[in-house]
């Protein structure tokens, strides 16, 4: 890791444990009432927010903070920034909250309050603050979203178009203002007026798959099959790469209007593009099945909870995940059955690294869902992130069981056991992958390469070896198959000039590659070409600076050209960046002895 990187870890480690003491300043940590019942057992993990939660013997709900005479108004304002930056939405949101009671006309806090409230999904409340919000920011975008879709949600259509028509045309307005307006219409008939607000986007070449997505879905639900058809294909031709998401609309409108067989070739056109997906399976077993379609989009607020749904996914790709969220629970507000809305809830929630929270909303999905599959193998990778490998393992266990005849979950699960650098088990999970794929093609590379840096690890390397040549058989010039080759032939002393080659290879291809470039400078090192060596370690350091290894070997080669001094700061600086175990004596001993003639370290 480099230096900027730490002193920024330095300074938001910092910023925490000031706003820690500020606010344990207010909040008192003796409270009365004994030990806590089941209902207040201490909070998971040891987030600052979780301690000032503890400390308070609230719990993490706000009807319990208001309960409890131990918590300040400031005290909670401030355990609610420490939540809020530690990613705890729920806490931040239950600290705003209480502390707006004691000052609900306060604009900043009464802003934060509602972000925080609308990005947690909260709806009740979100509305009501949104109500206050208005009152002295009526253009506020959000919070007249929210109050745009509850009159939706309640069948208010003049009210939501109302809303909808005063916002001013500025920001997310100006894409999501026709689009909405246009389904306020299509709920009270009118599908002349509806088509016209949203041939306000029809000249935006930003905004023209939307256009012409909308397009189409509304002609769809008022029964104008015609010109829906015409604008889906209208889609799919210029799309080139179509998503599920319009692949399901487009299918699921040829399936209700009897051309099952147009929806079975755009179904299998995708798996063409993608065949290891196994997104189209339940659909097409749906197909199959001969089972009437039921409509995607049956009405108005489905087409609105259509429209978060798809500016969520572009907030989401622009990485604006707050505003992401807002927008999907929005979507979800209005349509709560909504899966790809809930799978978007889940990924956001992961790129935040709110792991449990993420895991929560993937178990809310159907097992028979076409993303029933891919969100159980989110669900092992945050298992795994948050530390709990044998839950990890268990649930790849059971997909593995649950499909006998896919590889990515035994696949899955040797990279994990590698990772934990239980090698021997690794090991035995790639062969259980590799035995239910059978032969291997190019895309299985990977298989081999990781196979086999867990059998060289477990000290085989005659199978280690075979490995990297087939997956370099499969992938030729793949550099990071090369580079791991290369240096275990290197560090045996075998096939030194082969090794060199592929290096030179390797590094033409991954120039900025720190471990590339160093091994190269070692295979040079070994053929006793010091000089050639220094060059590409030096460069191979300024790349990986924090790398033990690779400062250990340009102290090697200092010293073999005669730069004792600089050797030595080499070497010492090794040690200073967590050496393997058994590296440590090595390394003191070139510290204080050097290295000698026959010493070919």
């Amino acid at each position: 890791m480099n230096t900027g990187a730490k002193s920024k870890r330095s300074a938001k480690s910092r910023i925490s444990r000031m706003l820690q003491v500020s606010a344990m300043g207010f909040v008192a940590a003796a409270c009365t009432g004994g030990e806590a019942t089941q209902s207040q057992a201490e909070p998971q993990g040891n987030s600052a927010s979780n301690r000032i939660i503890l400390a308070a013997n609230a719990g993490s709900s706000q009807d319990a903070l208001t309960q409890s005479p131990f918590v300040s108004p400031y005290g909670a304002y401030l355990a609610g920034i420490v939540a809020g930056y530690e990613r705890d939405v729920s806490s931040a949101t239950d600290f705003m909250l209480y502390a707006l009671r004691f000052d609900p006309k306060n604009p900043q806090l009464l802003r934060r309050s509602f972000a925080l409230t609308a990005a947690d999904g909260r709806h009740k409340k979100a509305t009501e603050l949104a109500e206050s919000l208005v009152e002295f920011d009526p253009t506020h975008g959000i919070a007249n979203l929210v109050l745009a879709v509850g009159a939706a949600e309640r069948g208010d259509w003049e009210e939501s178009d109302r809303i909808i028509s005063d916002l001013p045309p500025r920001g997310l307005n100006t894409l999501a203002g026709p689009m909405l307006q246009a389904w306020t219409h299509v709920a009270r008939g009118d599908r002349e007026t509806a088509l016209e607000q949203l041939g306000a986007l029809k000249d935006n070449k930003g905004f023209s798959v939307l256009y012409r997505l909308h397009l189409a879905l509304i002609n769809d639900v008022m029964g104008a099959h015609e010109e829906a058809e015409a604008a889906y294909l209208n889609i799919l031709s210029t799309v080139g790469d179509p998503t599920l998401r319009l692949v399901w609309l487009v299918g699921n409108f040829y399936e209700r209007t009897g051309k099952p067989e147009q929806a079975r070739a755009l179904y299998q056109a995708f798996l063409e593009r993608r065949p290891n997906s196994t997104l189209m399976e339940p659909i097409l077993a749906q197909l199959d099945s001969g089972e009437a379609a039921k409509p995607e989009i049956k009405g108005a607020k489905d087409g609105i909870a259509e429209v978060l749904f798809n500016i969520a996914g572009l907030l989401s790709q622009e990485r604006a995940e707050d505003a992401a969220l807002v927008y999907v629970h929005q979507a979800l507000r209005l349509k709560p059955d909504f899966l790809v809305a809930n799978v978007l809830l889940g990924e956001v929630l992961q790129s935040q690294e709110r792991g449990d929270e993420a895991i929560a909303v993937y178990r809310d999905v159907p097992r028979d869902s076409p993303f029933s599959w891919t969100t159980r193998l989110r669900i092992a990778e945050e298992l795994e992130r948050l530390g709990r490998v044998d839950d990890a393992v268990n649930e790849l266990e059971s997909l593995a069981s649950f499909q006998p005849d896919r590889f990515e979950p035994l696949f899955r699960l040797g990279n994990l056991l590698r990772g934990e650098e239980n090698f021997a088990e690794a090991v035995k999970a790639y062969d259980r992958a590799a035995l239910r794929l059978g032969d291997l093609s190019a895309e299985h590379w990977t298989l081999l390469y990781f196979r086999g840096i867990a059998l060289e690890r477990s000290k085989n390397w005659t199978r280690a070896e075979a490995d990297f040549l087939k997956a370099l058989e499969l992938e030729p010039e793949q550099p990071f198959v090369m580079n791991y080759l290369a240096y275990s032939w290197v560090e045996k002393k075998q096939n030194l000039t082969e090794a060199r080659e592929m290096l030179v290879r390797a590094v033409e291809l991954r120039p900025e590659d720190g471990y590339i470039v160093d091994s190269l400078g070692w295979v040079l090192y070994r053929m006793g070409e010091y000089e050639n060596a220094v060059g590409y370690l030096e460069q191979a350091v300024e790349l990986r600076p924090q790398d033990s290894v690779i400062n250990d070997h340009l102290g090697d080669a200092y010293w073999r050209v005669g730069r004792q001094k600089e050797a030595r700061f080499q070497w010492r600086r090794a040690l200073s960046l967590k050496p393997e175990e058994d590296q440590i004596p090595t390394l003191q001993g070139k510290v204080t002895r050097g290295l000698n003639a026959s010493n070919d370290i």
